[in-house]
């Protein structure tokens, strides 16, 4: 069951019994000039337009880019080579074990680094059609810093491999996107929204925290967050948000169901929900997940919560209280 909860991520909270804390000023980047294209860099925005960060690590950062995904995870202390194994593994997660493989180096950064470039295939014996494919790749931008770079496209494979370099040739070089240090020291503790802290149930473990984003995982439910500011005018912005959130959690639950929409309130305000179930790897029974969005007061928040396929509300209390049923 923590295997499945673990890979699901992105929920805004409501404190639960600390309702009167002081919301800590942290000197991360700040969410003011959030564009449609996200929260990224002056250089970034143009290359990652139409991409949508969803909260993934400390150490690590995932973008939904229609129908791409692609992330960049900081691995001190691997090889190159070892990193591309471990992408290899967190692909296998994600899409099963039976894909077409094939090892090679790819240029980036001006030198030739390690790379699995890999396909799923729906035709008889693993042959095409192959709706889904991507790369795996490494490099190692300073001295003791590899950095793992992965990408998965579906639909016009073909077009989404050839973005998927397009994006590897920034994220090589220059890092996170959105400016953060990819780092289990660059957390912000407690974490919290913009206008409360957040509650941090015992033995739960903060797997992501800054000013924009972050996530609690605990051993039976995952709640991550993100905000944006400011929000244009009408609801297309918040539900994009959504809709490519979900999509990306879905894809990473093998399995996933159909999703359900549900009306809901979102830190008390009326909207609606969507949900769906997956299986739990681990065989502990079926997993559920709530997602939703709102414009609170000209910010953007997108939330979900993720939870035992049997428990109702009111959802556990890592999941901080912000979903109800209406």
């Amino acid at each position: 069951m923590r295997t499945a909860l673990a890979a699901v991520g992105v929920a805004l909270g409501a404190l639960l019994g600390a309702c009167q804390a002081t919301v800590p000023v942290a000197p991360a980047v700040p969410s003011v000039g959030v564009t449609p294209a996200g929260p990224f860099v002056d250089d970034a925005r143009t290359l990652f337009d139409g991409c949508i960060p969803v909260p993934d690590s400390a150490t690590s950062r995932m973008y939904r880019c229609g129908a791409l995904s692609v992330w960049l995870h900081e691995q001190p202390g691997l090889s190159e080579a070892q990193a591309v194994e471990s992408g290899r593994a967190r692909v296998h997660a994600r899409l099963g074990p039976a894909l077409t493989e094939a090892r090679g180096a790819l240029p980036l950064a001006g030198q030739p680094h390690p790379s699995l470039r890999f396909e799923q295939c729906s035709g008889a014996n693993g042959g095409a059609p192959c709706p889904v494919g991507g790369y795996v790749t490494a490099v190692t931008p300073a001295a003791g810093r590899v950095r793992q770079l992965g990408c998965v496209a579906r639909d016009d494979v073909r077009a989404g491999l050839g973005r998927c370099l397009e994006l590897f040739a920034y994220l090589a070089t220059r890092g996170n996107p959105e400016g953060d240090t990819l780092s289990q020291s660059s957390l912000v503790t407690p974490p919290y929204l913009p206008w409360r802290v957040l509650y941090m149930p015992e033995g739960c473990e903060l797997a992501d925290s800054t000013t924009r984003a972050g996530r609690i995982r605990c051993a039976a439910a995952t709640f991550s967050w993100s905000v944006f500011q400011p929000v244009q005018p009408g609801a297309a912005q918040v539900e994009r948000w959504r809709d490519r959130s979900v999509e990306e959690l879905r894809d990473a639950l093998p399995g996933a169901g159909p999703v359900e929409v549900r009306d809901c309130y979102v830190e008390g305000l009326a909207t609606r929900c969507l949900r769906f179930t997956a299986p739990a790897p681990d065989g502990g029974g079926d997993v559920q997940v709530w997602a939703g969005g709102v414009d609170r007061r000209g910010w953007g928040l997108f939330a979900a919560c993720s939870l035992p396929a049997s428990e109702s509300f009111p959802f556990p209390t890592a999941c901080n209280g912000v979903f109800a049923p209406r």
